[in-house]
């Protein structure tokens, strides 16, 4: 897609659009007026104040009217900051609106170099080939090229290359003539057409590609990481669009940028295919679109993903389909070359200003999956990695007061502004480990140990009151002599000067368990050696009381470190736990024992006696005793006689 030139018109230089100041004396009522005056919006008079407002105060940068009968004044400054005589006028009249301006006014640069731009490769004398810049990029070393089409060299016939004049363009209206001549670009450093050597390639090979690099020799050129919309064509960096990614083109919208046709739209439908371009084959993508020769090499993006760059054209069906040639594929050739891409300023979520501990995080965003190089106005220079989403932190230093430092995101050799910060660096509060905050500690806590900043000075008050020093190891320990008890420890940190914020723990230390003797723990107990008191060892002094299946048994006071609680009933059989608790000042501790007693043995039964054998007849037999009222009588003797050996014991042990 390259239009061969036999004619070329070497004008050269290019024209800049400048303000040219004259000699004014301000009429004496410029600035003057009452509080509800009204300034004129046209006319010499209006002239005559735009005028005086511009040479009073180098601040004032434009000077308009709105049509809805305002005179707009645009400065760099604040009102407050301008000189008396336009803040006079903005005071004194009720139709001025006053804006400031984010940075002072500049001139187009006609050595700004953006993508979608005519260039021209001269093969000798004034003959050579129009074609369009795709991306602004870097050479491995860094240094500034250009990335567009191999195809554009002529496999290599084509040496320098030179800008063009956007006016002597096709798209810039320059019609069929011959192009104008900028700025000198570079020389084409790699290309390929096709496969490798640009030889033919082939269907499915991912090195058949369209792809060249321009070296830039000029060193007045600025490349920027955009595509123009051809909107301005004395400033083509005046209108464009942001390249911030390189990518795989996918199916949807896309659109390109190119010398001929200009600023154009339209949708991709196929995606990594190959096309056969004059015998050359080259992997990439298509979709209908408006493109004629000379775009060749121009941008092909998706957003602000560059995906490729012009190659070929065909017609399908009566509609013009617009060939690009696969962006990272190309580039993979190239031993190095990349892509130049905006990267926005990253950005603090961190208060700049703000003060902040050792050990915490000072964290921002930028632009996803970019690095962020950190600048400290004291120590060395770090990067860190944006993650997926955008977000950044790193751990704030143990430098303490003002820590100042510079921001900058870059993605290869790309770079984003600079943005300076500055947060106040006060030491975090020591932490302590032991005891543990909540804590419960047997019989005695004996050392407060913590963590803290190397070299501070901790101050421990509260329950405990000490001072220890932090360790190269980041650790410090005071002495201590805690029984039972509930207590409460504050500390913080000092360097420097500067102390930290407080942290504290609340703790317990508690009694010993007690011990229950005489009773083992999950036994069975009958008879005689059904257990009749609870009974152990303990801490002298310790108020200790007991409980059986939940219910309160007795309390004492453990003394010569024993103690013991009778049963106010005998147990009956059944299962049982005992508790004790052992308190001392208030702190108190248990320990339990489960067991059962086991019932009475049932009485054995007695022997049955045999009844009589039934007779031959089955009529019972003759026993003497036909009627039954002399057995009546005897069992009633029997039991009589019984009464009395009781009353004859009774009266004998009376009778002693």
């Amino acid at each position: 897609m390259k239009r061969n030139m036999k004619r070329v018109g070497w004008a050269g230089a290019s024209a800049a659009l400048a303000l040219a100041a004259t000699g004014f004396i301000a009429p004496t009522a410029a600035f003057a007026g009452d509080a509800e005056s009204t300034a004129p919006t046209s006319g010499p008079q209006f002239d005559a104040a735009a005028k005086a407002l511009l040479s009073s105060d180098d601040q004032v940068k434009i000077v308009g009217a709105d049509g809805n009968g305002n005179v707009v004044v645009y400065t760099t400054a604040d009102e407050a900051s301008l000189k008396s005589e336009p803040r006079a006028f903005v005071d004194n009249n009720a139709n001025v609106i006053l804006k400031k301006l984010d940075s002072a006014p500049k001139k187009a640069a006609s050595t700004d170099v953006v993508g979608g731009a005519g260039y021209f490769g001269r093969v000798s004398g004034n003959s050579g080939y129009s074609c369009s810049v795709g991306f602004s990029g870097f050479s491995p070393s860094g240094a500034p090229a250009v990335i567009s089409a191999g195809h554009c060299t002529q496999d290599g016939e084509i040496g320098e290359v030179s800008l063009t004049v956007p006016r002597s363009d096709t798209a810039g209206g320059g019609g069929q003539g011959p192009v104008e001549l900028s700025h000198t670009l570079g020389d084409f450093g790699f290309s390929q057409f096709g496969g490798p050597g640009n030889t033919a390639g082939a269907d499915g090979a991912a090195d058949s590609v369209d792809i060249s690099v321009i070296d830039i020799t000029n060193g007045d050129l600025d490349l920027k990481p955009e595509v123009t919309d051809w909107s301005n064509v004395d400033d083509l960096s005046a209108s464009t669009f942001p390249i911030k990614s390189v990518g795989e083109a996918e199916v949807g919208p896309f659109a390109k940028s190119g010398r001929t046709t200009g600023y154009t739209q339209g949708n991709i439908e196929i995606v990594n295919g190959w096309l056969d371009v004059e015998g050359r084959w080259v992997h990439g993508f298509g979709g209908p679109i408006d493109v004629i020769q000379g775009d060749s090499g121009g941008p092909m993006w998706q957003g602000d993903k560059a995906v490729g760059v012009t190659s070929a054209l065909f017609d399908y069906q009566g509609v013009r389909y617009g060939w690009g040639a696969d962006l990272l594929s190309g580039l993979a050739q190239t031993d190095g070359y990349t892509v130049k891409v905006q990267v926005d300023a990253p950005k603090l979520t961190t208060e700049d200003g703000s003060t902040v501990t050792t050990g915490s995080s000072i964290s921002g965003t930028a632009q996803a999956n970019t690095k962020l190089v950190v600048t400290p106005a004291k120590g060395d220079e770090f990067t860190i990695d944006v993650d997926g989403s955008g977000n950044w932190s790193f751990t704030v230093p143990e430098r303490l007061g003002a820590y100042d430092f510079t921001l900058q995101s870059t993605s290869g050799y790309s770079k984003s502004s600079t943005v300076d910060a500055s947060v106040n660096v006060v030491p975090q509060a020591p932490a302590i480990t032991s005891p543990a905050d909540g804590s419960s500690t047997v019989s005695e806590v004996s050392k407060i140990s913590g963590t803290g900043l190397v070299g501070a000075t901790v101050t421990l008050t509260g329950d405990v009151k000490a001072t220890a020093k932090v360790g190269a190891d980041s650790t410090w320990s005071v002495d201590a002599d805690l029984n039972e008890g509930s207590y409460k420890v504050n500390a913080t940190q000092a360097r420097d000067g500067i102390t930290s914020a407080s942290t504290s723990v609340s703790f317990v230390v508690i009694p010993a368990q007690p011990t229950i003797d005489g009773i083992v723990d999950g036994s069975s107990y009958s008879d005689s050696a059904i257990p009749t008191k609870v009974s152990g060892s303990g801490e002298t002094g310790a108020k200790l009381s007991v409980t059986l299946n939940g219910a309160e048994v007795g309390t004492t006071e453990v003394k010569n470190g024993k103690w013991s609680v009778p049963f106010a009933d005998a147990l009956a059989p059944g299962d049982y736990t005992v508790v004790a608790t052992q308190t001392v000042n208030g702190q108190s501790n248990s320990t339990s024992v489960s067991f059962s007693v086991a019932g009475a043995p049932s009485p054995s039964p007695s022997p049955s006696t045999p009844g009589p054998t039934p007779g031959p007849q089955g009529t019972l037999p003759k026993t003497g005793a036909s009627d039954p009222a002399p057995l009546a009588l005897g069992a009633a003797a029997l039991l009589l006689g019984g009464l009395g050996a009781v009353g004859y014991r009774r009266f004998r042990r009376v009778s002693r």
